[in-house]
């Protein structure tokens, strides 16, 4: 051996230490039997023992799955609509309790429970958790570290503010060697809060952040938090902002996320086409619903977007005019929603097409395949805004206070025979607003029975009854011509002395007066 033997004394002192330790342990089982097995106990029995349900003959279950539902089949804690006894979460002796069931969650939904506060969650290998419609006002630092796995998290329809949502509630794990973010959160949705700005680290430790919904939080203005924090997600592929009182949005800040694809602005305040989009180089999804913008013509048209296929226009109060060139720059664009706006009366004929850059002088237009333009104030539509109509999918132009004349001859004789093909249960409430001699008449009608539609004359009254009126002056004029004859012959014979001359004296003087010698000059 290399080490140095010890000494014959130290044996004996080691074992005169273990004969008094065991008589000391003795006597305190003597004198505290009770504690000593407490003791003993508590050093051996799980924290998530008290959690634990044990049932004879079947397996143990969590006190959890009294109140909410344990499904074993799709991995789903569901405690939806049960009111907590506590307002504030579970605490992760009693989330543990559920593995030691033997019942492993994916999903873990705890909507409209009453929740105001939510605690750290213990390790679990959770990818959906659903916070939504509960009072939240508070969430604990690092909640969510151990949830590795965590890929979509609802906290929408709560109480939290601008103070109270700060980055350290999204900290992953931190080493010297190493930084471990949440990396598979995919998913956040934090709309319909108290929020008015974001800090502008909020979302420092979602590098894999690809959704974020904001909706139903009155922030009136993005700020430079708000912007920084947005405008640094590279990985954004679907952004929510409606319903948040926007008058603007600023113009970089859909520079930075270039795989942005999804994009509702629906419900704010904006009267122009964001110039912002300049940057949304690939989006394919934008909804500008319910905002008040007034005209899209040259100077606010659309800018290039070679990706966009689905653009929102619907319920605008204030839009009246689609100009020249407003949607030249969507060359992708397969559905156009542009409906129910009250005060629409004008699209011009060029809206869609550009110029060929290839060949100028050839006009090309978008594949677009489904248009609505149902109850609008539309009273004419060029054959030339688009050309493919025949291929297209949906053609919906029911209630619009059609005008029906030559103008929209082709409506009649071409469109309504497509329509009536592809989409016949939209067939209904195509009518003829005017002239006032063809309002209410059915367009479908017209078209079935084959009726040419005239032109307005210069006092804009449509002349399909001129046909008829000519009959009838013709009638008249004949009928006229023998008894005019008839008459003249009566007078020139005197009627059998009716009408004989009488001669100067059977005129009374009354009816001579003198001139005056003013009157001869």
């Amino acid at each position: 051996m290399s080490g140095v033997r010890p000494k014959r004394w130290v044996y004996f002192a080691l074992v005169l230490v273990a004969l008094h330790s065991r008589s000391i342990s003795a006597g305190e089982e003597t004198n505290e039997p009770q504690a000593t097995t407490e003791a003993a106990a508590n050093a051996t029995t799980p924290a998530w023992m008290p959690y634990l349900e044990v049932q004879e003959g079947s397996s143990n279950s969590s006190v959890l799955c009294k109140n909410c539902t344990c499904n074993a089949s799709n991995a789903t804690f569901d405690c939806t609509n049960v009111k907590l006894e506590s307002t504030t979460s579970f605490p992760p002796e009693a989330w543990l309790s559920l593995n030691a069931s033997g019942f492993v969650p994916k999903t873990i939904l705890l909507k409209a429970t009453g929740l105001r506060q939510v605690v750290r969650f213990p390790p679990m290998n959770v990818t959906l958790l659903d916070l939504s419609y509960n009072e939240i006002q508070n969430i604990e630092a690092q909640c969510f570290i151990d949830l590795a796995q965590l890929e979509v998290l609802d906290l929408s329809h709560n109480l939290l503010t601008t103070d109270s949502l700060v980055p350290e509630i999204f900290d992953g794990h931190f080493s010297p060697s190493a930084y471990e973010p949440m990396e598979h959160l995919r998913v956040l949705r934090l709309g319909a809060n108290k929020l008015h700005s974001l800090n502008s680290d909020l979302f420092e430790h979602l590098p894999a952040l690809e959704v974020l919904s904001l909706e139903l939080n009155q922030f009136k203005v993005i700020d430079s938090q708000t912007d920084t924090a947005i405008s640094g997600i590279s990985t954004l592929v679907s952004l929510d902002l409606s319903y948040m009182e926007l008058e603007e949005i600023p113009k970089f800040l859909l520079h930075t996320p270039r795989g942005l694809r999804y994009l509702n602005l629906t419900g704010n305040l904006l009267k122009e086409v964001p110039p912002a989009l300049t940057y949304a180089v690939g989006l394919n999804w934008l909804s500008l619903d319910e905002n008040p913008i007034e005209t899209i013509v040259a100077g606010n048209e659309f800018p290039v977007m070679k990706n966009l296929t689905y653009l929102g226009l619907s319920y605008m109060p204030a839009l009246k005019v689609i100009g020249r060139g407003a949607f030249r720059g969507l060359e992708s664009l397969q559905e156009l929603y542009l409906a129910n706006n009250p005060h629409l009366g004008y699209l011009h004929a060029e809206a869609f097409s550009r110029n060929d850059t290839d060949n100028p002088e050839r006009l090309i237009w978008p594949p677009v395949r489904r248009l609505y333009l149902h109850n609008n104030d539309l009273k004419y539509l060029d054959a030339q805004l688009l050309v493919q109509w025949d291929a297209m999918e949906v053609i919906d132009i029911r209630v619009n206070p059609w005008a029906c004349d030559c103008a929209n001859r082709w409506v009649v004789s071409t469109l309504l025979p497509i329509v009536e093909r592809i989409t016949p249960t939209i067939l209904n409430n195509i009518v003829c607003s005017s002239p006032p001699q063809m309002a209410g008449a059915s367009m479908i009608d017209l078209e079935h029975h084959h009726t040419k539609l005239r032109c307005l004359d210069t006092a804009g009254n449509n002349p399909s009854n001129d046909g008829a009126l000519l009959v009838g002056l013709l009638i008249g004029v004949l009928a006229a011509a023998p008894l005019t004859a008839g008459l003249w012959c009566i007078y020139k014979r005197g009627c059998f002395g009716l009408f004989r001359d009488k001669g100067p004296a059977g005129y009374s003087r009354a009816f001579y007066s003198r001139t005056t010698l003013n009157e001869e000059f």
